[in-house]
């Protein structure tokens, strides 16, 4: 009997072994092309695609080394469907880590190219989502690998994670981090019936990617860059006051001119967040959640009123 269940362990686990290296489709996945990352770009009406791309020819005994494989379409799917084209073998996108929407996407678009993924190319469940910044692509052959590489360079860096299934999250409005050539991170703000917001800087974009959930580090400059903040951030809401604790906080004065940097960080704070707030209520969304926080502690139907942010240094 203990004969018969190790034989039957050791051929459940040669099946699944067998399944991993063929990426459960039956052709292994040295024969396949393992995409990391797609990059969207959108210009005059057109799309392209970038496909990047796991080298399995490459020296094994250095860093994963990646190349690209690009085309365009009249939408998303015809410029994926070329790309994928353009390939020596078939793609599989089982280790997929990394999604790229156009600089200005919209509700519509992001949410159309999520379900994009989702239907055709099921991508794996930790796939992080960004926007790219507006400077065009002059060549995705040379900047493909170096923008992949950047995103993920940033989503470690800052702690910053926006998965696919976050842009359906809500049915009016999406949240999601956007890619900038300056140190840091955008953030942009998706309405269903408005106009997208980009917020920048450490007390625009990431105090928004905080509200919204997506990290809990902060770091950058403030006080048009005299000071710099260090900082790990999460929220709690009473009454109509959105409680931003900071702990393990450090400032550093950058020039002899600037004195209290709490005050100084406090008012650029609560000045963004009543600036994005309007923006919320311009568009009729509640990307911040602040409805559910009030649901929850006041019962359904409760509603944010008006609310305020309070910095608590802890």
């Amino acid at each position: 009997m203990a004969l018969q269940k190790a034989k039957a362990l050791l051929l459940s686990a040669c099946l699944l072994v067998g399944l991993i290296l063929s990426g459960c489709g039956g052709q292994p996945l040295t024969q396949r092309e393992i995409v990391r990352g797609i990059l969207f770009t959108r210009q005059n009406a057109r799309y392209s695609a970038c496909l990047v791309v796991a080298d399995q020819g490459a020296d094994s005994f250095q860093e994963e080394q990646i190349k690209i494989a690009a085309a365009q379409g009249k939408t998303p799917a015809q410029a994926l469907q070329y790309a994928e084209d353009s390939l020596s073998g078939d793609a599989y996108y089982g280790l997929l880590d990394l999604l790229a929407l156009p600089a200005n996407s919209n509700w519509q678009e992001a949410c159309s190219i999520g379900s994009l993924l989702y239907k055709n190319v099921q991508p794996a469940p930790e796939i992080s989502v960004f926007a790219l910044s507006p400077e065009p692509i002059q060549s995705w052959a040379k900047q493909g690998p170096t923008l992949y590489q950047n995103l993920k360079a940033l989503e470690k860096t800052y702690g910053i994670h926006c998965g696919l299934q976050q842009l359906f999250t809500q049915e009016n409005s999406s949240a999601i981090p956007g890619y900038t050539a300056e140190s840091g991170y955008d953030f942009l703000l998706l309405g269903k019936n408005a106009a997208s917001v980009r917020c920048k800087g450490l007390t625009g974009a990431q105090l928004a990617a905080v509200l919204c959930g997506q990290t809990k580090e902060m770091y950058g400059t403030f006080g048009e860059g005299q000071a710099v903040c260090r900082t790990r951030a999460h929220v709690t809401v009473e009454g109509n006051q959105v409680q931003l604790h900071l702990r393990d906080t450090e400032l550093h004065a950058l020039t002899d001119s600037v004195k209290d940097l709490e005050n100084m960080l406090t008012r650029e704070l609560e000045e963004s967040f009543a600036y994005l707030y309007l923006q919320t209520q311009k568009s009729g969304t509640d990307p911040f959640h602040l409805d559910f926080w009030q649901a929850c502690l006041y019962g359904p139907g409760s509603v944010a009123n008006d609310p305020e942010l309070r910095v608590i240094f802890e």
